[in-house]
């Protein structure tokens, strides 16, 4: 039998040892593949009198190899946006290139990167610069100097030990003086997919606040603020992080409700208060937490409707920023865009539309970040030549969230954005100005898709009514806690669109949290003897909560007389607290008082019991007790006085 188990162990073992002959070298000619990253390349080359210009790029290629050498190749300008998306896409324009500089070597490494300097002509170069291992890499731009203005697909291929790994990238080329550079408003977003990855975040977070001079701006989303606000552990690293990314006057922050919010709804169900509700939650959290407040605009994600525009224009919200896919056409994908625009039937609000091809190539993770804010420059200095001698400003605004992006990339995009040309950072408010809606030919009223509106059930409206009193009372009793913070937002979550059955369990939820709170919350029911008109009554409050909370103790009685009142405004700091209400008038030997505790309002009622009172000293029969007793004490004594014998003291 061991026979047999030791020949089977020898069987496998030389099996497992055939497979991993036969897969190692697979794993061994993956791990030696040749790839390379373009660590940094200009966007903008621009073009002197005499035709000539030069942009500068750093590859970083694993493995490094003496033997490396690269080809760069030029095609022809972009004429048309759509042209773009190739690029992006790394498949390539599909024409025949302009020019290519041939092979060169990759042999001047410094901390394994290479660095080289691609020369541009139109006529001739007589001299070109050459790079530390004596190459001169050139392309030709086949046009007149001032004719050469424009965007161009570039082409990267690297070669390593015969292996060739191709990558595709954009040139801006700049021929005149540019007089209206394109106002970008970059909002970095901060979701709570962000607190899943909080190091990189925090990253990005430290690196905007590194460019304290350039105009940003912040969208707060009142969910990750509350997550924020009641995380013990991350929460005080996180706030020192928006706060210092808020430290310069030039940096903003703007309201970024949940997308879903039903606003509409909201209007349609005579909850308009909560519409308000809805985007003052953010303002209230970040100024609690780092003292800053948040600005006009409103960044609304998700499906829109006319009417819940209208809703927020009616709350006093009338600057929007749409995802443009909620119109019905992309201002993206047309050439009149970048002025802001009325909503057809939501009033006189204001909007601007994000631009979703850029805003999407920011976060672009199959690009790296030297390429990919090269491509953004490029396209921002494509739009720029859509129209070159536009009268009024045009703005784009760039949506990046900060878990998908990289403080590497918005590095190399403020240093770029700092020196380019086409475009420049500004902020956001003033491209709200109602001079500005129609200008350049842009349309002055765009529609929106359209959207299936979302159904509340009567049980919805009336519940959500009701909590939204209760919650709101109690919140306001509340001093030292976190809570209030918690049930705004759990009613808050419930006011999305969705079915009525949806939503009822939400609201139910956001019950069940407050109920949870109210239970905490008791009266000692244990019996009390009054001794007699003015005296007080004893009364002691149990909590079973660790925050401090203001009420009322009222007591109901028609059988008591309250002289300072039946209802005592208490602080409950403590698990009991005792009180002591002075009591006049009994009638009777016993009583059922009602105690009940409320909050300051009366609004909700936070505990109720009835407590047994009696009475001593207080009944007829007591009364004629006590003068009988009187009476047969007052006869003894006389009586005794009676019985002394004359003289007593003289003895």
């Amino acid at each position: 039998m061991s026979h047999r188990f030791t020949t089977w162990w020898r069987a496998l073992s030389v099996v497992l040892l055939s497979l991993a002959t036969v897969t190692w070298p697979s794993a061994a000619r993956a791990d030696t593949t040749p790839r390379f990253v373009v660590v940094h390349q200009s966007a903008v080359a621009s073009l002197s009198a005499r035709g000539t210009a030069s942009f500068a790029t750093t590859l970083a290629v694993t493995p490094a190899a003496a033997g490396a050498s690269a080809i760069v190749t030029i095609y022809p300008v972009i004429s048309a946006r759509s042209e773009i998306a190739p690029i992006v896409d790394g498949v390539g324009p599909g024409v025949r290139p302009l020019s290519t500089t041939g092979s060169f070597a990759l042999s001047c490494l410094h901390d394994g990167n290479a660095t080289f300097n691609v020369t541009l002509y139109t006529h001739s170069l007589p001299s070109p610069p050459r790079s530390c291992d004596g190459a001169a890499p050139r392309l030709r731009l086949y046009c007149s100097s001032l004719g050469c203005g424009g965007v161009y697909p570039i082409r990267y291929v690297v070669s390593v030990s015969g292996t060739k790994v191709t990558k595709w990238s954009l040139l801006a080329v700049q021929t005149t003086k540019v007089a209206k550079p394109l106002q970008v408003a970059l909002l970095a977003t901060l979701t709570s997919r962000a607190l899943r990855h909080p190091k990189r975040s925090m990253n990005v977070l430290d690196t905007l606040a590194h460019y304290s001079s350039s105009p940003l701006t912040l969208s707060a989303d009142y969910r990750v603020l509350a997550d924020i606000q009641l995380s013990a552990t991350k929460g005080p690293a996180w706030v020192s992080a928006i706060e210092r990314a808020l430290n310069s006057p030039l940096h903003r922050v703007i309201d970024a409700p949940p997308s879903g919010v039903d606003f509409a709804g909201l209007a349609a169900n005579h909850l308009a208060t909560q519409v308000a509700e809805q985007l003052t939650l953010s303002s209230g959290l970040l100024a609690t937490m780092t003292g800053h407040y948040i600005d006009d605009p409103v960044l609304l994600s998700g499906a829109q409707s006319p009417q819940s525009l209208a809703a927020l224009d009616r709350s006093g919200f009338n600057e929007v920023i749409l995802p443009e896919d909620d119109l019905s056409e992309a201002p993206s994908s047309t050439l009149n865009w970048g002025a802001p625009f009325h909503v057809t039937g939501a009033g006189s609000l204001t909007a601007l539309s994000v631009d979703a091809p850029l805003s999407q190539l920011t976060h672009d993770s199959a690009i790296e970040p030297g390429r990919r804010a090269a491509m953004v420059l490029a396209t921002l200095a494509f739009l720029h030549y859509e129209a070159p001698y536009a009268r009024a400003a045009r703005t784009v605004v760039i949506e990046s969230p900060i878990n998908l992006t990289s403080d590497t990339f918005i590095a190399d995009l403020m240093n770029d954005l700092a020196h380019d040309p086409f475009s420049q950072l500004a902020p956001l408010s003033p491209s709200f100005t109602s001079s500005l809606v129609g200008t350049n030919g842009a349309p002055t009223t765009r529609t929106l898709a359209v959207t299936t509106p979302s159904p509340w059930s009567s049980l919805n409206v009336s519940s959500l009514l009701r909590l939204i009193g209760a919650v709101n009372s109690y919140a306001q009793s509340v001093r030292t806690s976190n809570i209030a913070t918690v049930l705004r937002v759990a009613v808050a979550k419930s006011e999305m669109v969705g079915s009525p059955t949806t939503r009822q369990i939400d609201i139910d939820a956001a019950n069940h949290l407050l109920s949870e709170q109210l239970a905490q919350f008791s009266i000692d029911q244990s019996a009390i003897t009054l001794a007699g008109s003015g005296t007080a009554l004893p009364i002691t409050i149990i909590s079973h909560l660790h925050y401090t909370v203001d009420a009322v103790v009222h007591l109901v009685t028609d059988r008591l007389t309250f002289p300072k009142g039946s209802a005592v405004a208490v602080t409950m700091n403590s698990p009991t607290l005792s009180i002591r209400v002075p009591a006049s008038s009994p009638r009777g030997s016993s009583l059922t008082l009602q105690v009940i505790l409320t909050t300051p309002n009366d609004q909700v009622v936070l505990a109720r019991t009835a407590v047994q009172v009696h009475i001593a000293g207080t009944s007829v029969v007591g009364y004629l007790l006590t003068f009988a007793s009187l009476f047969v004490l007052g006869l003894w004594w006389w009586r005794t006085i009676r019985r002394r014998p004359k003289g007593h003291h003289a003895r």
